[in-house]
């Protein structure tokens, strides 16, 4: 970019005006409506067009949504992050947005998309997202933020409901990468969806993929595409290449190129990076822009997402037998808050996956569905995590489930767990070594007393049936010393999962939760 070149905003005849051009006749030639003033300036209107132009021309340039009286609506104020993440992002109709986890890129890329709309109405954006975040964080930040300017629908079900919805007229159409495939032929006819947004954008790091073959062949060519993830190479420098494929062609490289210039071949089948992959890799992973979240100075300090997950078909069985249970129980005379308690329970270890018997004899029910959400969000975090789980049974679990992850499990010393010493060995590797990156932990046995501030994410595989133990254990992260904006994550599959959390969360009674077992879609998360 030309550091010589002056350029300026004229707001009362929105104009962006430019000295010092080294050639003003080609910029009066491809910028429409550009002009030369009497002092020898040139001058073009603000439009998008233009702007992206300009920009693609290596000349300085406006920020497109600030100088348009972008007004940002929703319910909060945008982050100095989000600002120039979407003006990035229209400035570039082809990016990566490499920003970790918990800095607000979801609603930057609305933003973004939004304002395109409004310069070029009948545009239209497809958003592709893990199956957890379809509802809880597409649908419902377009909502929250978008309502009554914009409308979504998520294009989830059989073929023939996905197909039916993507006929529908909406703005934003909110898919998972399977449903992608699902539905190619029909999304590759539709002109006006222009726009694709792909969050966690490292499910297409592979380039042998059927899937990567459905993204480039119905993504890539879209006139705006823009990945985002905050960790695009979890694997190996090569990761990279898949993305870049979908967005920059990768910049015309073959991949046995980029492979030998950040990969050492070892053996036939071991490769480790050569120095200098890094920069390789931020080579081909442009235009991009990245805040880590230690950037972000005015994020708030805590925030709250919902991941929703399927039930596994067992799963799902295992809550329609409990619906049957609490029916039968409601037909005999008033639920005891006793009964009750202990038909919550059980429903939390259904959704974790581990049900005790009579005798307190374990029995494992296939939980394929969120073992998958949450490895999604642990793979967005590059901050240090704790995950909670509400039974020592499945705190083991996770610990098999999770064996390639760096990680130390925390339980009680009479639940099979480590002693007062090795536990509090463990908690100081997790607060100053790089190992352990993960903690694996009942809330019972850090909920007090303890500060886990080199964690920034808290992930609730399952809720706990105690609102005191919510609360403090999430306070392990949200404590002096913090450095990071914070975020909890909450894994649920069911209605009733649902309002667990959020009584946990407003800090209310847990009894009568269960009235949702038998009103409306008990097994929705909705």
């Amino acid at each position: 970019m030309n550091s010589d070149v002056k350029v300026w905003h004229d707001a009362r005849n929105k104009a962006v005006i430019y000295d010092r051009l080294p050639d003003p006749d080609r910029f009066l030639k491809l910028v429409p409506r550009a002009v030369k003033l009497r002092n020898g300036y040139v001058a073009a209107p603000t439009t998008l067009y233009n702007l992206q132009l300009t920009r693609h021309m290596g000349l300085p340039t406006l920020e497109p949504l600030e100088v348009n009286s972008y007004d940002y609506p929703g319910r909060y104020t945008p982050f100095n992050a989000q600002r120039v993440t979407s003006n990035f992002l229209c400035l570039y109709p082809r990016a990566f947005v490499l920003s970790d986890m918990g800095t607000g890129k979801t609603l930057a890329a609305l933003w973004a998309a939004d304002f395109i709309m409004r310069s070029d109405p009948g545009t239209r954006c497809l958003v592709v997202a893990p199956l957890s975040t379809l509802r809880r964080v597409w649908n419902d930040a377009i909502f929250e933020n978008l309502l009554g300017r914009r409308d979504c629908v998520v294009l989830h079900g059989e073929r023939q409901k996905r197909r039916a919805l993507l006929a529908e007229p909406h703005d934003f159409y909110i898919i998972n990468p399977e449903g992608l495939e699902i539905i190619a032929a029909e999304l590759a006819q539709r002109t006006d969806i222009r726009i694709a947004i792909c969050d966690e954008a490292s499910m297409f790091k592979d380039r042998t993929t059927r899937r990567h073959g459905t993204a480039r062949r119905i993504i890539a060519p879209m006139d705006y595409v823009w990945l985002m993830t905050g960790t695009p190479t979890p694997n190996a420098p090569t990761d990279a290449y898949g993305l870049a494929k979908i967005v920059n062609g990768a910049q015309g490289q073959s991949y046995a190129s980029f492979r030998n210039r950040t990969m050492m071949q070892l053996s036939q089948f071991v490769w480790r990076p050569r120095a200098g992959a890094t920069r390789e890799v931020h080579s081909l992973l442009q235009p991009s822009v990245r805040f880590a979240i230690s950037d972000c100075i005015d994020l708030p300090p805590c925030t709250t997402q919902r991941r929703e997950v399927d039930l596994s078909p067992a799963q799902a069985k295992a809550y329609r037998d409990l619906k049957r249970d609490y029916v039968l129980m409601t037909r005999k005379g008033p639920i005891t808050a006793v009964n009750e308690a202990v038909l919550r329970m059980k429903l939390i270890q259904i959704s974790a996956g581990a049900v005790y018997g009579e005798d307190r004899e374990v029995n494992h029910i296939d939980a394929a569905p969120r073992i998958k959400a949450l490895r999604e969000v642990m793979e967005e975090c590059n901050e240090k995590i704790i995950i909670f789980a509400p039974l020592t049974s499945v705190i083991s679990l996770l610990s098999k489930e999770l064996h390639d992850y760096s990680h130390a499990i925390v339980r009680g010393s009479s639940d099979g767990g480590p002693t007062e010493r090795e536990r509090a060995e463990i908690i100081a590797d997790f607060m100053a070594k790089d190992k352990p990156r993960v903690l694996i932990a009942h809330p019972r046995t850090m909920a007090h007393g303890l500060t886990l501030t080199a964690a920034s994410t808290v992930i609730w595989y399952a809720p706990i049936d105690s609102t005191e133990l919510y609360l403090q254990a999430n306070k392990r992260i949200d404590r002096p010393g913090q450095v990071h904006a914070t975020t909890i994550v909450q894994l649920t599959s069911t209605a009733i999962e649902t309002e667990i959390y959020r009584r946990l969360q407003m800090n209310e009674s847990l009894q009568g939760a269960l009235l949702s077992l038998v009103k409306g879609d008990w097994t929705h998360a909705d």
